[in-house]
């Protein structure tokens, strides 16, 4: 139990702090760090469309048709999105949306496992869980335009996201290294009881 604890424990910290990096980036540079990563997926796109079609210049008897029409598709798409990165802030958002509300169910998994190991303020664990869902769901719904969310709000929502795992996991550790160190001694309380009836037997034979 310890060591799975402390496993989840590094996956949940390193999740977190990437997280809290990329929210505080979003916050101080928000238009800079969106054009930068549009244009890294646009130039991936293109990069991908240039491949398919070089194949299918150079091994035009191994290549279907398809492959080159695959090809230019993507070259276009992914020059599109290069040139116009915005277009695609959208899927960000529903990229993150969907990362925050994934987080939100692990959290709620973990305050449910918390209540069973005996943490008595498992109410606030669910509740910071249920938040992040929410926040989550908000990022994916400004997608389809009913609600208007900033690059800064992300930004925030991202850091409480990472701070609420990082506390969260904090007490799902706290609580399964409780419930350890009560079998131990329960453990050891047995093998006591167990100790005394066997010496206690071994008198008897004697007399």
């Amino acid at each position: 139990m310890k060591e799975m604890a402390e496993r989840l424990k590094l996956d949940v910290i390193i999740s977190a702090c990437i997280c809290i990096g990329l929210g505080i980036v979003l916050i101080l540079w928000p238009i800079e760090v969106t054009t930068v990563v549009c244009k890294t997926i646009g130039a991936m796109i293109a990069f991908l469309g240039a491949v398919r079609i070089a194949a299918y210049i150079f091994h035009r008897e191994e290549q279907h048709s398809i492959h080159l029409l695959l090809g230019l598709v993507l070259l276009l798409v992914g020059v599109w999105i290069f040139f116009k990165p915005h277009s695609i802030q959208g899927i960000l958002f529903i990229g993150i949306g969907a990362v925050l509300f994934v987080h939100g169910l692990e959290d709620f998994k973990y305050a449910l496992e918390t209540k069973r190991n005996g943490y008595e303020s498992w109410p606030i664990l669910l509740l910071m869980s249920f938040l992040g869902m929410i926040f989550g769901i908000v990022c994916i719904v400004d997608c389809f335009g009913v609600i208007s969310i900033t690059l800064s709000f992300v930004g925030v929502v991202l850091i409480y996201d990472g701070i609420t795992d990082l506390w969260i996991v904090s007490r799902v550790v706290r609580a399964a290294k409780a419930v350890g160190k009560k079998l131990e001694e329960m453990q050891q309380e047995a093998e006591a009881v167990e100790t005394e009836a066997v010496i206690e037997e071994s008198e008897l034979h004697k007399e």
